[in-house]
């Protein structure tokens, strides 16, 4: 009796509560000759209740059946939203754990990708200098980005070249030569003890992974049905499986125009996607400093 009180407590409370209602208008003096029940006056009531008050009582049956279909179809929804998310969510878990680089397996390549932007980082500034041009901090990311994504070789040159189709050919030439030489190559790989030769482009394994994560994030973001809280919870769960490397690489990847969506959309800002990068994780005279690219509080860092 006690688990039938528990689960059920409120339905059984409205019945008492309605049948005492509806049973005390009999000891009311208007339907009683002194201690018999006057059947006139009842029937009376009882069309009265018939009428009027059964028919309020059908408009709210309608109502609640009406709440409780949108209940139900709001609560289908919810479901197939998770279902979906829910496996969009082990998909991204599964491009990470396929993600190779020679032994370097999983968010483990991250790490070794920031070291060969670096590099090339490096080798952009001095191309530049040496053909006397000068970038802003956020083109030097561009285009070293670009460097790290196509890389050089028979076809991804050729890549490499479009993407900087907008910047003096005599410095994508100087940038490109140094890229593909092999001795440069193989002094970097000795000095940055890389197992793999660098510069030769990631773009296979950095693609797929960049649109998913997309597709990710845009697919919590469209859903309406979600208030803003729900929809950050859901993608700071996506946020969380990020590590360090992979925030600080996504970041770089933003600044990009094939990554601009983020910052077009304010995926970026809305959702802090890069709150957890560190305070000192770029150089800010030589990389880039990150608190100019966001507002105050942003980062986790912030608000020790």
């Amino acid at each position: 009796m006690k688990s039938i009180w528990k689960s059920y407590k409120t339905e059984v409370s409205v019945v008492l509560i309605g049948l005492f209602i509806v049973n005390s208008i009999f000891f009311a003096k208007a339907f009683r000759d002194g201690t018999v029940i006057n059947r006139v006056a009842a029937g009376q009531l009882g069309d009265f209740v018939g009428g009027y008050i059964g028919t309020i009582f059908m408009l709210l049956s309608v109502v609640l059946l009406y709440s409780t279909l949108k209940n139900q179809r709001s609560n289908y929804q919810n479901q197939m939203f998770e279902l979906r998310y829910f496996e969009l969510l082990k998909l991204h878990r599964d491009n990470v754990s396929e993600l190779e680089l020679k032994s370097a397996k999983g968010r483990k390549i991250f790490v070794l990708l920031l070291r060969e932007f670096r590099e090339i980082l490096k080798i952009v500034k001095e191309k530049a200098k040496e053909t006397n041009l000068d970038f802003p901090p956020e083109k030097y990311i561009e285009i070293a980005y670009y460097c790290l994504f196509y890389g050089t070789g028979p076809n991804s040159t050729r890549m490499l070249r479009d993407s900087l189709s907008k910047i003096p050919c005599d410095f994508v030439d100087a940038l490109v030569g140094k890229l593909s030489d092999a001795s440069i190559k193989q002094s970097v790989k000795n000095n940055r003890k890389f197992e793999y030769v660098p510069f030769e482009g990631h773009q296979s394994r950095l693609g797929h992974y960049y649109r998913h994560l997309y597709q990710t994030v845009c697919y919590v973001n469209s859903k309406n049905f979600l208030s803003f809280k729900e929809k950050y919870d859901y993608v700071k769960t996506v946020r969380a499986q990020l590590s360090t490397h992979e925030q600080a690489m996504f970041l770089l990847n933003s600044l990009t125009p094939t990554g601009n969506a983020w910052w077009k959309y304010n995926l970026m800002l809305d959702y802090k996607l890069v709150k957890n990068v560190p305070q000192f994780f770029f150089d800010e005279d030589g990389e880039l400093d990150i608190t100019g690219l966001f507002p105050e509080s942003y980062f986790e860092w912030q608000n020790d």
